[in-house]
């Protein structure tokens, strides 16, 4: 399963759209929801994390998840204004940075690369 927390709402409604076809389970959330406790409740396999999130910040949220043991995969969205923090989400792990603008495709591919499965769908 992946869990997406995004600022950005018409990216998680194209994402939505395209899981839904591809028929990969996921949890999407927006700014505001408990996304650390989702994260624990939920177990999934991949975070798509938003550095832009606000209280807690994308990035909190990440050290959060991994000071209480997440070990799962993280795909970071992040943008230029961002490079200090983008570093910051290496360090803690995160397997790929996604910068701004971006779109679904192009999130779903970093999604590929970190699952390490790029060849299986080629778009």
């Amino acid at each position: 399963m992946l869990l997406i927390a995004t600022i950005d709402p018409i990216l998680r409604s194209n994402l939505e759209e395209r899981l839904i076809q591809i028929g990969d389970p996921f949890l999407v959330l927006e700014e505001g929801e408990n996304i650390v406790e989702a994260v624990f409740r939920h177990q999934p396999s991949m975070v798509i994390l938003d550095l832009y999130l606000s209280h807690p910040s994308g990035l909190a949220i990440l050290r959060q998840l991994r000071a209480e043991g997440y070990a799962g995969k993280v795909v970071v969205l992040g943008g230029q204004s961002t490079q200090s923090l983008t570093q910051e989400a290496t360090r803690l792990g995160a397997l790929q940075i996604v910068g701004r603008p971006f779109n679904a495709s192009q999130v779903l591919g970093a999604v590929r690369v970190a699952k390490g499965t790029l060849d299986d769908d080629p778009e």
